[in-house]
């Protein structure tokens, strides 16, 4: 490693640490009421993660029938070309 990108690194990182510390700095405090839109949103997210799930599971479910009905399908064509 050069000195030229050690020195390009650490101001990287320091740049990072900054930031990081400023984005910690708006955080409220789990102790603070949440205001009416935060309750909204978190309720939005719940909601979109919980529909993402469900979506998620439906199309592993139409894969795994998928999967069922191709090999049943070479089942019988192998049967009849037998």
């Amino acid at each position: 490693m050069t000195v030229k990108n050690a020195a390009a690194d650490v101001l990287a990182a320091v740049s990072v640490m900054t930031h990081a510390r400023h984005a910690c700095a708006r955080l409220n405090p789990l102790s603070d009421p949440m205001t009416l839109h935060q309750l909204q949103q978190r309720a939005d997210m719940i909601d979109k993660v919980i529909r993402a799930r469900s979506k998620l599971q439906q199309l592993r479910n139409r894969a795994a029938a998928l999967e069922d009905a191709l090999a049943r399908f070479k089942q019988r064509r192998e049967a009849r070309c037998a």
